[in-house]
């Protein structure tokens, strides 16, 4: 220990714990700030920082505690107990949190390292920390890397030379107001991360403030990034709107039922849905409602599709008319519900106007059907269905053409051993089609003696219906489309002549107008497609994505006893995956414990705004086991506007006032005082003046 420490020396270690030492001060600092070469150093403030010198590097602690010895003489008034307390002997808590390591190029620089594997022994001097030594802790040197863009054109000095900017600036420490409290651009974006914290604490004002620090860098904005954004309460579009200005970012807005001109109509066909994702959209059960819901959709595809499935088709037809025609309702019933199906699904083998001939049991061939004396009509299936005095007159003739046989005995419709196409994604079909699909793959189970299927899908069927009918499903009814271009639109490419071409930075998808059931749709079928995009990307992990999700626990449960966690899986297995492909979460939420585990335990950077609920500070503990109880105590009381971050992207630790986000998301606190204390008859309207009775 070289002079200068020795005249910083502040006290002495006089007890050693696992995780904490005790210092007693040196007699003589009477109100905790000792003189320096440089300044005054007030060392005792909860919070701040102390060194302890152990070989050739320092031990870095943070105070914990401030206390003094008890007193041994009683008091004879108040008077005289605030004067002893000169004299009394004065103990800093400390909890060690990393080490300084001085540079072998330059001695006078130092490296800080999260955590301690060395303790110092009993007695070691404590010395007040210097600006230097908090230099290396926040990291205060801008990290900017100057790179040429063409390296194998210009091999020399040249004017085309960029930026990358490895450290970004989010805020300032509350201890040392003069530092800025940076994160590692690669650790935090390159890995997952979380900001929680009660609502109002300013999670959004955080966010936002961060990615507009991004974006305005000097000398070359980061036009390579990607930031999606699932905006549940529409706050994210005021924030990004001066960002295209001066820069090269461009923001890209979506809305449901949007009328602004600057922001694009929100859509997600339909037929983008897997099968568990439609489970999601229309609450199916497992081990009843699915496997219907699975041969709806297949039948949906097919019967829409281009391709010759022609028997497949006919099977199908043939099969359930045939049930139909057989069971026990009324004929105008029966009438009914086959030239419903006829209507909106046929063959040219089968369909209302097809002509057929039938053969009696006599071997004669008949052409007509008769209906009354002196009544016949030509033998095609719509004049089958003719119901006469309740009966339905051709039901043999159409039943012999449905089930008729070739000359080896097959059938020529009913194949044996049939299996049902199953569904697959970006089949395109109709949306429309959907009821009566599931119509028909009722029917077909039926056929096959399950009569009771149709009360088990009630409620799948009341579901369809009643999205069929409503209008805030509409962004899901769209019948073409093409999914290459819907991938590279989301996560902002444009595709020419096989070249692909990046074209924006910010897309928000406001879903704020919807309810959560559609916003758990939307979030999971999005992030699916967006995981599918990255993956295709050559080279790997070579186009990054940060997905960005509000409100994430009304789409991101961990609830174990929910039904239709399979298509919510998709978090799970970004959370898990996603990094090895470039597709990141930053998870904003503002109760933690109703988040998924699996998705929490893998972000490696959190951002902590003030947290008061026991339940959500246990679950920061059981998902973060490398957070103390220091930290933990502090997060009920942080105010509004600051954070306590920690993780991989900073080096230890620290509580910071966030940047202050220019312009704001819309997401004000209310004013009440305003709001209420107004003239009666006061108009909604800003301009508006007041509007007085008339009898006035």
């Amino acid at each position: 220990m070289n002079r200068e420490d020795k005249e910083r020396v502040i006290g002495k270690v006089v007890a050693i714990n696992s995780d904490r030492f005790t210092v007693e001060l040196l007699s003589g600092i009477d109100n905790f700030n000792i003189s320096g070469f440089d300044d005054i150093h007030y060392f005792a403030q909860l919070n701040s920082y102390v060194v302890l010198p152990y070989q050739n590097y320092f031990i870095v602690s943070e105070v914990s505690g401030v206390r003094e010895k008890e007193l041994n003489v009683p008091f004879s008034n108040p008077k005289e107990q605030i004067l002893s307390k000169i004299t009394t002997g004065k103990y800093l808590e400390i909890l060690p949190i990393g080490t300084l390591k001085p540079l072998d190029e330059n001695p006078n620089y130092y490296k800080f390292d999260f955590g301690v594997s060395v303790y110092p022994a009993l007695y070691t001097d404590v010395l007040y920390i210097k600006e230097k030594e908090l230099d290396a802790i926040f990291n205060v040197e801008e990290q900017i890397e100057i790179v040429c863009e063409k390296p194998y054109e210009h091999k020399e000095k040249c004017d085309c030379e960029k930026r990358r900017y490895k450290t970004l600036s989010i805020g300032t420490s509350t201890i040392f107001p003069d530092y800025e409290v940076k994160i590692d651009i690669d650790k935090f974006f390159a890995g997952h991360s979380a900001v929680l914290g009660n609502t109002g604490s300013g999670k959004s004002c955080t966010i936002s403030s961060i990615l507009q620090s991004i974006f305005k860098l000097s000398n070359h904005s980061a036009v390579g990034s990607t930031f999606i954004v699932f905006d549940v309460n529409g706050e994210y579009k005021q924030a990004f709107s001066e960002i295209s200005e001066n820069t090269d970012i461009e923001v890209k807005n979506f809305c449901i039922g949007s009328t602004e001109k600057d922001v694009q109509e929100f859509e997600l066909p339909h037929w983008f849905l897997t099968i568990d994702e439609w489970a999601l959209l229309l609450q199916a059960t497992e081990k009843t409602q699915l496997p219907i819901l699975r041969n709806a959709l297949g039948l949906a595809a097919i019967f829409n599709s281009e391709n010759d499935v022609k028997e497949l088709k006919n099977h199908i037809l043939a099969t359930c008319i045939s049930e139909i025609l057989r069971d026990e309702t009324s004929s105008p019933s029966k009438k009914d519900r086959i030239t419903s199906i006829l209507q909106k699904f046929n063959t040219e083998e089968i369909n209302l106007s097809k002509e057929f001939s039938f053969v009696d049991d006599d071997g004669k061939t008949h052409k007509k059907i008769q209906i009354d004396r002196g009544y016949v009509l030509d033998i095609n299936v719509r004049n089958c269905l003719t119901v006469h005095y309740g009966e339905i007159k051709g039901i043999n003739q159409l039943i012999s053409y449905l089930e008729q046989k070739n000359a080896d005995g097959t059938s020529v419709f009913i194949i044996d051993n049939f299996q049902m196409p199953s569904y697959e994604k970006y089949q395109k079909f109709n949306f429309n089609i959907i009821e009566d699909a599931l119509d028909l793959a009722l029917l077909y189970e039926e056929a096959h003696g399950n009569r009771h299927i149709r009360d088990y899908c009630s409620s799948l069927i009341t579901r369809v219906k009643s999205i069929k009918d409503r209008n805030d499903f509409n962004f899901l009814k769209k019948d073409d489309g093409n999914i290459s271009d819907y991938k590279n639109k989301l996560i902002g490419l444009n595709e020419v002549k096989s070249q692909k071409f990046k074209t924006s930075q910010i897309t928000i998808i406001d879903i704020s107008a919807v309810e959560d059931e559609i916003v758990e749709v939307i979030s999971c079928v999005i992030s699916r497609i967006i995981y599918e995009s990255v993956k295709e990307i050559i080279p790997r992990n070579s186009y990054p994505v940060n997905l960005i999700l509000e409100e994430a626990h009304r789409y991101i449960s961990h609830n174990p006893m929910g039904t239709f966690l399979k298509a919510n899986k998709i978090f799970d297995s970004i959370a898990k995956e996603g990094r090895k492909f470039g597709l990141l979460l930053l998870v904003s939420s503002q109760r933690p414990s109703e988040l998924s585990k699996t998705v929490l335990s893998q972000c490696s950077n959190f951002i902590v705004h003030r947290i008061q609920n026991p339940e959500d500070l246990s679950h920061i503990r059981q998902i973060t086991p490398h957070i103390s109880e220091t930290i933990l105590r502090r997060m009920p009381s942080i105010p509004t506007q600051h954070a306590l971050i920690f993780g991989h992207s900073v080096n230890l630790p620290t509580t910071f006032k966030v940047h202050e986000a220019k312009p704001l998301p819309k997401s004000d606190n209310n004013r009440i005082s305003e709001n209420w204390f107004r003239q009666k008859g006061f108009s909604l309207s800003k301009n508006a003046e007041i509007i007085k009775d008339e009898e006035e």
